[in-house]
């Protein structure tokens, strides 16, 4: 598995400042011998982590619960989020589920082929009807030589306190590249 760093927003114009520095790693130590540039920069990466930690914290509590469901397994807890007429759509594989009934399809199947599936929030928001929920989308696809670790968007359309749709961002290539899977590979019986 390639190592990945996610860093939500403009935190990764502070990341890749710090880089340019060449101060990313820098520890303790090395802050008293720094020259005052090399101590902003230092700085810097502190913010990016504060930042990223912020985000995290900012995820609306849907977009949190959502994420929660996914990694519980429990296929009822999911469904529970969505109205009667809710769409989930999975816009990689450009697959649409219907209801809360295709919700749980949609999750037993995703469990069926990916291991230890996992859905990290690192940041989001809230806008009047919405909520936008960024993480990373983890897991082992059953048979695949290696794990995968990739960034993945989630728009969820509310009404009230449900969800009456939702769409899934991802790229399915990079998450066949990281499972040492080729870029033409189909799940068996599909």
């Amino acid at each position: 598995m390639r190592t990945r760093t996610f860093v939500p927003g403009l935190a990764v114009v502070v990341a890749a400042a710090a880089l340019m520095a060449g101060t990313v790693g820098a520890g303790p130590a090395a802050s008293s011998e720094a020259s005052p540039g090399q101590r902003a920069a230092q700085a810097g990466t502190r913010q990016v982590v504060d930042a990223a930690k912020h985000e995290k914290e900012r995820v609306p509590e849907i977009g949190r619960r959502w994420a929660a469901a996914w990694a519980t397994g429990d296929t009822h807890d999911l469904a529970r989020l969505y109205t009667k007429d809710a769409v989930y759509t999975d816009r990689a594989l450009n697959l649409v589920f219907r209801g809360p009934e295709g919700v749980e399809e949609w999750e037993t199947g995703s469990h069926q082929l990916i291991e230890d599936l996992r859905l990290e929030t690192t940041g989001g928001f809230r806008g009047r009807d919405g909520v936008v929920v960024e993480g990373v989308f983890s897991g082992h696809i059953a048979g695949a030589p290696r794990p995968f670790a990739v960034p993945v968007v989630t728009v969820l359309r509310l009404r009230g306190n449900l969800i009456r749709s939702s769409s899934d961002y991802y790229n399915r290539t990079e998450i066949l590249s990281d499972s040492g899977l080729p870029a033409d590979w189909t799940p068996p019986g599909s």
